[in-house]
């Protein structure tokens, strides 16, 4: 068997297995995301199957109204322990994906505050900068009056003289 170079063998294995098999079916995505839920609720598969497919099925706008349908259509052959635990885990992927959806958004806030943060300092570099030169141009044009009035002074001494 040929070693893995991911970091995520097992899930990247899961992927390409999906990906071969919506292309191998003949449904449109839309059918074979329910048909796929109603398969998980019936082999009683674990919460992370659900988070998995749930978020595919809202990438492709797939309602919670159609999900309870496929529960109350599989009802009578998996049984009622099945779709009570499917509901359960349902309800409790979807708190997950919630849970991702704000972890993300915090994130990306966090970086915006990082950007902004780094924006700030650069301005208060730029204006330090800018202060320190201004305070060297004074120094010199002190420096330069300093020259000339010696200069001056050295005149009117050579003057008396």
């Amino acid at each position: 068997m040929a070693e893995s170079t991911s970091e995520t063998p097992v899930l990247d294995l899961l992927a390409d297995m999906t990906a071969n098999s919506m292309a191998a079916s003949s449904l449109d995505p839309e059918t074979l995301m329910l048909v796929r839920i109603a398969a998980l609720v019936a082999v009683d598969a674990p919460l992370f199957s659900y988070v998995m497919n749930l978020e595919v099925a809202s990438e492709l706008d797939i309602d919670p109204e159609r999900i309870r349908g496929v529960l109350a259509a599989v009802a009578p052959i998996v049984g009622t322990p099945r779709v009570a635990s499917a509901t359960g885990k349902i309800v409790e992927a979807l708190a997950v994906e919630m849970e991702i959806a704000e972890l993300e958004e915090l994130s990306e806030e966090v970086a915006d505050e990082e950007v902004d943060d780094q924006v700030d300092d650069q301005v208060e570099d730029e204006v330090e900068d800018d202060e320190v030169a201004d305070d060297e141009v004074e120094d010199d044009e002190v420096e330069d009056d300093e020259v000339e009035d010696d200069e001056v002074e050295d005149d009117e001494v050579e003057d008396e003289r």
